[in-house]
């Protein structure tokens, strides 16, 4: 490891619990993050959808998620010592984000696509995105950029073991 990063995280370490009094966001407000209406995801959607214009949710929403999936798989989730907190414009400039701030991001579009049911889901192993579409259950797993369906889907959110559940629209514990 190089000197000036070894340097760096043990300065990260050392101020772990002042950065993360700045930085450590509520669920309250993780909630209020995810949202279809900023103007920057409206900008987004826009530009994802592009190619599958007209764009229809009956028709199109699993080209959709595959198209903001695609765009996610730029941004490199990045594990520091400390926890953190991006903007979506600042993990669009840095291409990283922390697992929880890139879940936000996807949830947030796939809301502007028409999702109602689209969720961040924070767990105890991991952090994923999930949403029904036709009675089928969707996950999304954050890590690898991937798109699990059925009861693979239902499997991995079960081994995330939830701890909350949420969009803009509600909040469940997890089981």
């Amino acid at each position: 490891m190089e000197k000036r990063t070894e340097i760096a995280e043990y300065l990260l370490k050392r101020h772990k619990e002042q950065i993360e009094k700045e930085e450590i966001r509520s669920l309250s407000r993780l909630r209020q993050l995810i949202s279809p209406y900023p103007e920057y995801i409206s900008s987004l959607k826009v530009k994802l959808l592009s190619s599958l214009a007209p764009y229809r949710k009956e028709e199109k929403l699993l080209d959709a998620v595959k198209s903001i999936l695609s765009h996610a798989s730029g941004i490199e989730v990045v594990n520091l010592p400390v926890q953190y907190s991006l903007s979506f414009e600042e993990m669009e400039t840095l291409k990283a984000s922390s697992s929880i701030a890139k879940a936000l991001l996807v949830t947030s579009l796939l809301r502007a696509i028409g999702s109602e049911t689209a969720a961040t889901v924070i767990g105890k192993e991991y952090v994923l995105v999930q949403f029904s579409w036709l009675g089928e259950k969707y996950a999304i797993n954050i890590e690898k950029d991937s798109l699990l369906s059925g009861k693979e889907a239902e499997g991995f959110i079960k081994n995330s073991k939830p701890t909350y559940i949420f969009n803009d629209l509600f909040f469940e514990f997890g089981k």
